[in-house]
């Protein structure tokens, strides 16, 4: 079976719900009191898809506008 990698980099305002989104993905729960992301957070889940499995990698970052930046810099690396 394949496995295709996804890299995903999850950018937004601080307090916004992007761990959230991450950990209802990833872990398939919603914590309502989850504390809020120091720098960035990175994970990993695998789906499968038809014949392929889709792994994905994830950056969450802080709603921070310089973490941002330079996250999104280092994604395209």
């Amino acid at each position: 079976m394949a496995i295709r990698e996804l890299k995903v980099c999850l950018l937004g305002d601080t307090g916004v719900g992007k761990s959230s989104i991450v950990c209802r993905f990833v872990q398939d729960h919603f914590d309502h009191n989850i504390s809020p992301t120091i720098g960035a957070s990175f994970l990993t889940k695998t789906v499968p898809c038809g014949n392929e499995l889709h792994k994905f990698l994830i950056w969450d970052t802080a709603g921070q506008e310089r973490v941002g930046v330079s996250f999104l810099f280092i994604s395209h690396t």
